[in-house]
């Protein structure tokens, strides 16, 4: 580390402080463009994966419900 990666800390603090005075808080919080990239991919692969079994897994739910 090189002390030039992302996000900016001053930025990052500001939006932290923000962000716990929300009501309600945010579950989740992704900082930094690189960051946030990097949940879309897994978003993504997840719901691929989802969908890839989607009728089995609906098949899974007990008769009647």
């Amino acid at each position: 580390m090189n002390g030039r990666q992302g996000p900016d800390p001053a930025k990052l603090g500001a939006a932290l402080v923000t962000m716990a005075a929300l009501d309600p808080l945010p579950l989740r919080f992704v900082g930094g463009a690189d960051a946030v990239t990097g949940v879309e991919q897994k978003a993504h692969l997840v719901l691929e994966q989802v969908d890839a079994h989607r009728e089995r897994s609906i098949a899974m739910s007990i008769d009647g419900s």
